[in-house]
């Protein structure tokens, strides 16, 4: 990956974080003078959009620019983002990096904003409009089919025979999201390439939980009572995955193949119990974060990155090589 990033001086950031509702938090000021990004996240306080934040706070920090984040509580606020997405515009940010809540939904604001001449980098999801500057993200559809690779070898690992019936539950945290759409497609198309006949996964029964754990935790029970013959689970985004892991913990399925997206708490004690036959595809998105900032102010400043649209890489994660170097470099970056 190669940006063209402006340099920076180690001169200090105002960071303003939204508050539990989702608006801006007016009790820090602008340093007058210095740009201003947007950060609009979507889940405040979720681990996953905790490590991007943390991410735009450093780079932040590092440019010496003011950096307001705001979010949501869970990804049915659809609305919410799209009026925060305007307050940007109406305050005249140097530039906005946007997580989409919702991959179509977000294509007219995003639209809007764009045409109002501030640089607009997408994060993480992709959005249904060409109408941005830059975006920083994984390459989804073949994270989907590596996450599809793993369940197939990981099942055969404990025993499920190609012949016998085997169905793999999958819930999402938002049907609006291209990041799961792409995630599903790909799963799907290495699976039906790869997978014995005899294995099904449940697509007519795909539970979307709006990123509340306690629906997930409830959904994967759901799956428990009403699949005697799943052997499988698949969590293309971190509530999903924080659900299945939590779900199957509590009912002592330790027959159920496991496989996730992102490391959270929890993901990693199941991971480091050593019980459970499972993985987790890991992101990078402290990078789609730090970059994401990064990219805004060059952009804001006329220079243009390299590659409109950034693959920011994945890697497998499972007991085996969990303390690898390569890896904990990503899940504690720079030693955070």
């Amino acid at each position: 990956m190669s940006l063209s990033l402006v340099a920076c001086s180690p001169s200090k950031s105002t960071t303003e974080t939204a508050n539990s509702n989702g608006t801006e938090n007016t009790e820090n000021t602008n340093n007058p003078g210095k740009k201003t990004v947007y950060f609009l996240t979507k889940i405040l306080g979720n681990q996953y959009w905790s490590v991007v934040e943390q991410g735009a706070k450093d780079a932040a920090a590092e440019l010496g620019i003011n950096l307001v984040v705001t979010g949501l509580a869970n990804e049915a606020e659809i609305e919410k983002q799209v009026q925060q997405l305007q307050d940007a515009v109406s305050a005249k940010a140097d530039a906005i990096v946007l997580g989409p809540v919702d991959s179509t939904a977000m294509v007219n604001p995003v639209n809007d904003a764009f045409n109002s001449g501030i640089p607009i980098i997408v994060v993480d999801t992709m959005i249904n409009t060409e109408n941005y500057s830059a975006a920083l993200m994984t390459d989804n559809v073949e994270a989907g089919k590596i996450a599809a690779e793993e369940m197939i070898n990981r099942m055969k690992t404990a025993g499920v025979s190609e012949t016998e019936k085997a169905q793999i539950a999958v819930q999402i945290g938002s049907s609006g999201s291209q990041t799961i759409i792409d995630r599903l497609k790909g799963f799907n198309e290495y699976w039906d390439a790869n997978a014995p006949e005899a294995w099904e996964v449940l697509n007519n029964d795909i539970k979307v939980n709006d990123g509340d754990i306690t629906k997930a935790v409830g959904f994967t029970q759901d799956f428990l009572t009403a699949y005697p013959d799943l052997k499988g689970v698949f969590g293309p985004n971190n509530g999903s995955t924080v659900g299945f892991v939590t779900g199957l913990k509590e009912s002592g399925r330790k027959d159920i193949v496991m496989v996730g997206f992102d490391f959270s708490a929890e993901i990693e004690q199941l991971i480091r119990e050593g019980e459970f036959e499972v993985a987790t595809v890991l992101q990078k998105q402290y990078l789609m974060g730090y970059e994401g900032v990064k990219t805004a102010i060059a952009l804001s400043e006329g220079k243009q990155p390299e590659e409109k649209l950034i693959d920011t890489g994945v890697m497998v994660v499972d007991k085996e090589n969990v303390d690898a170097t390569e890896v904990q470099e990503v899940i504690n970056p720079s030693g955070k």
